[in-house]
């Protein structure tokens, strides 16, 4: 029995409006539902849409895309598609749990036999059993295993949630939806086919394997340069796929598949120290960078005498499909007069003890307060280095 996994396609996301990426993530959804055809059934763990109410649009190029693929289709509730609150309450007085999932778009997909949803519910798929859990909160961590231990010995247990020691891109920290590794401990499930983390091929010792998302979610995926007197590559665009799960027996195989990127996307942080710099730094960019169709996130950063007018940088990109320029500089004068005696003082003896390295320093602090801790890391070992 094959089971093509694939998670998180988004359908209906617009990434920085735009339509074109709104298609760039019905393409790889389409690609992945022809994939699928060399698989026995398909299954989607969590986020199929985008929002809980699709708009007409997203839900037409959705039949179209499952009419055209002739695929089994079977999918969970993801936390942008499902809530599990208001599934909790509606239960309660609900005989068929499927029924409840008022105001949302999985119930119509489910009534129009587009696909099934599995909530807390198995399906026999060819004598394996699927058993689909929907996205919960880890407030109902409990509540949680107790529905889970519904599901028969040597499942494929399908989940929306990420798992307590899973290192991913996004979420890269425990979220609202990561679970206790404790939930799945002492279960009867062969195999752990998850959603939620959006990392191709994430994987946890519990033994959950997350497909990650069809589409590039945010910036923190793209491919990063950082430019210091020259451009040196930081890391490259996020990897998407799906998994073949072969179920045989007692065991259960996966063959990971690629889906190539579907445009250029490039996140470019510009650490300068005036604004004729940052003008020759985005000329440079621009050499690099200003591809058809690209997007791309131009970041400024850094200690600036004087203004940027960021709409002068982006004119500099001709063939780009969309610029996003962020300005993250300051200047001296603000730098100093938002960081108090206090400060000041601790900044006067990284002066004395570090000397030139103290701006290095100082640097680092301010991107690990934006959240930035690699490009910190990177910064503070070239000056040791250099």
């Amino acid at each position: 029995m094959k089971i093509l996994h694939i998670s998180d396609a988004h359908l209906g996301r617009a990434q920085y409006h735009l339509p074109e990426r709104e298609e760039d993530y019905f393409k790889a959804f389409e690609e992945a539902l022809r994939l699928g055809k060399s698989a026995d059934v398909v299954l989607v763990t969590g986020d199929l849409f985008d929002t809980r109410r699709p708009s007409n649009k997203t839900l037409l190029r959705f039949v179209e895309a499952v009419e055209a693929a002739g695929v089994v289709l079977y999918a969970i509730g993801g936390n942008h598609d499902f809530s599990y609150v208001r599934y909790r309450a509606e239960a309660e007085r609900c005989p068929r749990p499927r029924e409840c999932l008022y105001d949302t778009a999985l119930r119509l997909v489910d009534r129009m036999r587009l696909a099934r949803l599995l909530c807390w519910e198995a399906a026999d798929v060819g004598g394996v059993y699927i058993f689909g859990a929907c996205a919960t909160p880890r407030d109902y961590a409990a509540e949680y295993r107790g529905l889970l231990q519904r599901m028969p010995p040597g499942s494929v247990l399908a989940i929306h949630q990420a798992v307590e020691g899973v290192k991913a891109r996004y979420p890269a920290e425990d979220d609202d939806y990561t679970m206790p590794q404790a939930v799945f401990q002492g279960l009867p499930y062969l195999h752990i086919a998850a959603g939620h983390v959006h990392d191709h091929l994430a994987k946890h010792p519990a033994g959950a394997v997350w497909a990650g998302s069809l589409e590039i979610w945010d910036v923190g995926e793209f491919e990063t340069w950082d430019y210091r007197g020259g451009f040196e590559k930081a890391q490259d665009v996020a990897q998407k796929g799906v998994v073949l799960i072969d179920v045989a027996g007692k065991a259960a195989s996966l063959k990971p598949i690629s889906l190539p990127p579907r445009r250029p996307l490039y996140r470019v942080r510009l650490f300068i120290r005036e604004v004729k710099e940052a003008f020759s730094a985005v000329e440079e960019a621009a050499k690099l960078f200003d591809r058809e169709g690209a997007v791309v996130r131009l970041e400024l950063w850094g200690v600036v005498e004087g203004g940027l007018k960021t709409g002068q940088l982006a004119s500099r990109f001709s063939k780009a499909l969309h610029v996003d320029v962020v300005d993250r500089t300051s200047s001296p004068q603000k730098a100093v007069a938002l960081r108090g005696t206090a400060v000041e003082e601790l900044w006067r003896l990284m002066k004395e003890k570090l000397g030139p390295h103290a701006d290095v320093v100082l640097k680092a602090m301010e991107l690990i307060r934006d959240g930035e801790k690699e490009a910190a890391k990177r910064l503070l070992l070239k000056a040791l280095y250099d």
